[in-house]
């Protein structure tokens, strides 16, 4: 049963919304939008999909967290254990263990900052208020496609499968907030750790190799790094002290959005938008010293990473105030069983 609070919050959003139609946006924070530039992948991929069968159940282990392939927001499949066998398309959805809001994020592609807006209330101005359960309960949902599809037919698959079982309801919502541009330090001029992914680089290789936690690519070469294309993750730091992460064939607002996560959320306390004017995928690696972090979330505070950030990459954050698009739950509620 849908709870009072969830009654209520369901109420205010109604209200919003017939607010919105009779006397248009409500003040400069807050803008409704029906149709989402975020929201193009849908299309291409065909529009709403399902399932041919499905199956959702609670589960209350201690045990851990699994899926058949990556549930990111990337396009490609790709596993983290080596021993995982994948073809490049599937057909078969396996996850277990996994959160509502992990399923929710993996359905909806969130970038970054939408997913961490989600799952925190964190950032100024983008603070959602999700149900508790939403973000701890944990499910097990086993689900199979028509045929072959590619990952993005998946996520539409499993929109369907969410409002089905869970009677889930949203929309996307663009808001005024506090956030950092991602923008070039000197125009026209990279770092000497930020470069084009070569068109040589062919991406065969769709887990992260054995031993990649070990393996500590030369400082001076975006040759080696052991991740699969398509992913930012951390890399083993080449001294004590320090931190690293780098992305293998991947766009510069996927880096962006990341910035936050990746240094911690202390170090920057506001999404970051790329505003660099750079297309296409790049290679690249980070590495930077943390600092304290006390300075407030008016200003990013790690300076060492400023620094890294414009003499490895070529790159500046600039802060600004940006509509910034997020996800909102309407409705949501356990599901029933199978």
């Amino acid at each position: 049963m849908e709870s009072n609070e969830g009654k209520r919050s369901l109420t205010v959003v109604v209200t919003l919304l017939l607010l919105f139609v009779a006397h248009g946006p409500l003040g400069p924070g807050l803008l409704l939008r029906a149709q989402s530039s975020e929201q193009t992948w849908e299309q291409a991929a065909g529009g709403k999909q399902q399932f041919d069968v499905a199956s959702v159940r609670e589960n209350k282990s201690d045990g851990r967290s699994y899926s058949n392939f990556s549930l990111d927001n990337g396009n490609a499949y790709f596993t983290v254990s080596k021993k995982d066998q994948l073809s490049p398309s599937g057909s078969l959805f396996s996850a277990n263990n996994q959160t509502l809001m992990r399923y929710i994020i993996f359905a909806y592609k969130l970038s970054g900052t939408q997913e961490l807006a989600l799952r925190f209330d964190f950032f100024e101005g983008l603070k959602l208020h999700v149900p508790e359960w939403v973000r701890n309960d944990r499910f097990d949902i086993q689900a199979r496609a028509p045929g072959q599809v590619s990952k993005d037919q998946m996520r539409l698959m499993m929109q369907s499968l969410l409002a089905e079982r869970f009677k889930l309801a949203v929309h996307m919502e663009t808001r005024e907030a506090p956030v950092f541009t991602l923008e070039l330090a000197r125009p026209g001029e990279l770092g000497p750790y930020l470069r084009r992914h070569p068109a040589s680089d062919d991406c065969a290789n769709t887990a992260f190799p054995k031993g990649s936690a070990n393996v500590v690519p030369a400082a001076d070469s975006l040759s080696a790094l052991p991740i699969p294309c398509g992913v930012i993750a951390h890399l083993p730091s080449t001294a004590p002290g320090f931190t690293r992460f780098g992305g293998r064939d991947v766009a510069l607002a996927m880096l962006a959005t990341s910035l936050p996560t990746q240094t911690g959320m202390a170090t920057l306390p506001r999404p970051v938008i790329d505003e660099t004017g750079l297309r296409g995928e790049y290679d690249f690696s980070l590495e930077w010293t943390f600092e304290d972090s006390s300075e407030g979330n008016s200003q990013e505070s790690g300076g060492t990473f400023r620094e890294a950030l414009k003499d490895q990459l070529g790159l500046k954050l600039k802060p600004e105030k940006k509509a910034v698009e997020v996800l909102v739950i309407d409705h949501i509620e356990p599901p029933a069983p199978n």
